[in-house]
């Protein structure tokens, strides 16, 4: 009887171990297929198929060479100013003999604007340059020019005429004396608007006008970087 129960005892023994044996062996293969398994896409390495993810490694200058050579290449001369502008002068006919009777002599203002631009096709890469450090990027453009003048010739101010005693008629005109005058006008309006004051207001306009344009491609590349607009 004794005997009977000491083999019950050591088949229940050997069982266990064997039982442990294969439990254990289950787990290690267990623990080794799910080793072997991908990662999620949240725990995905920088490096996928040996391909970095985009910056990864920061930012470069040609990020935002390129977004801004982009913007620029559909430009040309943007307008950043419009300045009124007014000239006056005086006509004068002489009479007979130069005699002061005869004399004739009328006040005109004319009136126009001047159109100021800056050429962003002057842009290149060199032209644009990258701090990372301070997360800057700068642009450097030409000075505001004044591109055109535009005389308005229907807003003529035209005063009294002052005539001599025996000057009767008005001052007339002819046609070369015309064109004369309106070519006179208008170098007149250049040299006005022309001045040192007026071409570093437009400069002002057009720093602002760049600084629109292109903080938003800027911006869309990285917000981190702000932009600054120098001029050559």
């Amino acid at each position: 009887m004794k005997e009977n129960n000491m083999g019950k005892i050591k088949t229940f023994t050997t069982g266990l171990v064997v039982g442990l044996l294969v439990g254990a062996l289950a787990m290690f293969g267990i623990w080794r297929a799910m080793e072997s398994k991908p990662h999620s896409s949240e725990e995905t390495d920088p490096l996928v198929d040996g391909v970095v993810e985009e910056h990864f490694a920061g930012y470069t200058a040609i990020d935002f060479q390129d977004a801004i050579l982009g913007e620029a290449g559909g430009r040309s001369e943007l307008v950043v100013m419009e300045q009124p502008v007014q000239y006056s002068t005086t006509l004068s006919e002489e009479g007979p003999w130069n005699w002061e009777v005869f004399r004739k002599t009328k006040g005109i203002t004319y009136h126009g604007t001047g159109v100021y631009t800056v050429d962003l096709s002057e842009i290149q890469k060199s032209k644009i340059g990258f701090d990372d450090e301070s997360k800057i990027i700068t642009i450097k453009v030409p000075h505001a020019t004044l591109q055109y003048v535009n005389p308005d010739y229907d807003k003529i101010e035209f005063e009294d005429t002052e005539k001599g005693f025996l000057a009767f008629t008005d001052i007339k005109l002819t046609t070369e004396q015309q064109n004369e005058l309106e070519k006179v006008v208008k170098e007149g309006m250049e040299e006005i608007l022309s001045d040192p004051e007026t071409l570093t207001q437009a400069d002002g306009f057009a720093e602002m006008k760049v600084w629109e344009i292109f903080q938003p491609v800027v911006t869309s590349v990285s917000p981190e970087y702000r932009l600054v607009v120098e001029f050559e």
